[in-house]
């Protein structure tokens, strides 16, 4: 490719990703790839809509001139440029990570810092062709599916920060055009010795795996670039099919969890089983970058094959755990909290704020736990349409002319008649067994009750005795719901 020919590319791609007058941070290591791509996009986009991003990893006694050279080299091209120094190794000791990977995260942090700083949402960066042939072949190493096979994308969001775009112009340019485009244009940029460290895996895939399939095929990189291109189309379009069957399976998500229906994820087909797991897992770690086909199948196997309480770690400090109906996945920060610990599903069902009786009148409303609440008010709808009320949250009922109703837990081994039992008896503890409330919910979940006996299991079950008939002189109207704040 012709120097000329990459200016018209990159110029293309924007006129296509980026907004018009629209400012982009451009991330600078000092290297061939980011030098060029900082010089193409001062030529077609203009040096004014620019910001340059430096970051000093804190790894190697060269960083310091390198962070001299990209200042000069900016300032010569009167792009504005932002710098900052990050302790690698502490933040990779911190976190578990290796360098590598601590490396990434604090470039994209930074990157998403200087984004927001800077009023902008995009965020440009130098992967080239190369980088994805090393990063296919890389995921292939590790086990991988098919969103690990697209490699990197054109436009994506950027890894922990999704509400900003990343942009790489370079992804479908050759190393040596990048460097060819170098020389055209006299630019010098500075050369990292720690590439050619093939203590590190990436390096070892460049320097020594890629050339030995060269040897089977010298076409090999491009064909791995290919392979990306075509798994990327494909993966999309089953992203596309599968977003009807996810809203369908989708329960609900709070602060660090998800929740999947557990019977609905059951019926999906095996390829949506596995996308469905891997969303819920993406949907609390965006930038997880290690979710492989092996993790997604230990995962498949615990929800189809596990029992009831079953749970396993997960890549990125996740934990799944298996409920009656439900499959939670929750970050460590929730998981290790004591109410996931006694098996209380974070914010899930109408819990009490505590173990005392509340009198609740007649009309009325009550809060609950977890953004839920009670209310009681004379019903005048209707009553053709009571005996074929298919809402689980919703009772109406026949309390006489009381005024008020109590609000409690359940007794020690309280008993009730269950509307359709022909007055038959049933201890509440063993209903809410059978209708699957979790084991950490049932000590304080709402009981509506009067002086005689319960009124409503909330969400599960009415007492025959208060049971609406053709002479009922008055109707009560309970409806347990929970209320979303926006």
């Amino acid at each position: 490719m012709e120097p000329h020919e990459l200016e018209k590319q990159i110029a293309t791609q924007c006129r296509m990703s980026l907004p018009p007058e629209a400012r982009l941070v451009v991330g600078v290591s000092g290297g061939p790839d980011s030098l060029a791509l900082l010089h193409v996009l001062a030529r077609v986009v203009g040096p004014e809509r620019l910001v340059a991003a430096h970051l000093h990893h804190g790894l190697r006694p060269e960083a310091d001139g390198e962070l001299l050279f990209v200042v000069k080299t900016a300032v010569s091209w009167q792009i504005p440029i932002v710098v900052d120094k990050v302790d690698v190794p502490a933040l990779a000791q911190a976190n578990g990570w290796s360098t590598e990977e601590a490396a990434r995260h604090a470039r994209y942090r930074f990157l998403a810092e200087t984004a927001v700083q800077e009023a902008t949402t995009f965020v440009a960066v130098a992967h080239h062709a190369d980088d994805q042939a090393e990063t296919v072949l890389l995921h292939l190493i590790r086990g991988s599916g098919l969103a690990g096979l697209r490699g990197m994308l054109p436009v994506s969001p950027l890894p922990g920060a999704p509400e900003l775009t990343l942009l790489r112009p370079l992804l479908a340019v050759p190393r040596r055009d990048i460097e060819a485009y170098c020389a055209a244009h006299q630019l010098q940029p500075v050369y990292d010795q720690s590439n050619a460290d093939t203590t590190y895996l990436r390096n070892r895939i460049r320097h020594e795996l890629l050339p030995l399939l060269a040897q089977y095929n010298p076409q090999i990189s491009h064909h791995l670039q290919q392979l990306a291109a075509i798994s990327a189309a494909d993966y999309a379009l089953l992203e596309e099919w599968f977003q009807p069957f996810w809203q369908s399976v989708y329960v609900e998500q709070g602060d660090g969890w998800v929740a999947l229906a557990r019977t609905r994820w059951l019926e999906l087909p095996l390829s949506h089983r596995r996308l469905g797991l891997r969303w819920a897992m993406l949907a609390l770690r965006p930038s997880q970058t290690d979710i492989s086909f092996q993790v997604v199948e230990l995962a498949r196997e615990l929800v189809e094959k596990g029992v009831t309480g079953s749970q396993m770690d997960l890549p990125g400090r996740l934990t799944l755990r298996l409920e009656y109906e439900r499959i939670l996945f929750a970050a460590a920060e929730t998981a290790n909290s004591t109410a996931f610990s006694a098996g209380i599903p974070p914010a899930f069902g109408p819990q009490l704020p505590h173990t005392h009786p509340v009198q609740l009148t007649i009309p009325g409303q009550m809060a609950l736990g977890g953004g839920w609440w009670l209310y009681v008010q004379e019903y005048e709808g209707d009553r053709d349409v009571i005996p074929v009320n298919t809402d689980p949250w919703v009772a109406l009922v026949d309390v006489g002319d009381r005024d008020t109703l109590t609000v409690r837990p359940r007794l020690s081994g309280e008993r009730f008649q269950p509307l359709g039992m022909q007055g038959r008896h049933a201890i509440v503890k063993e209903v809410m067994i059978n209708r699957k409330v979790a084991q950490g919910l049932r000590p304080l979940w709402p009981i509506v009750a009067h002086e005689e006996h319960l009124v409503w299991l909330v969400g599960h079950q009415v007492d025959e005795r208060v049971r609406v008939t053709a002479v009922s002189p008055r109707i009560i109207r309970l409806t347990c719901r929970r209320v979303r704040v926006v």
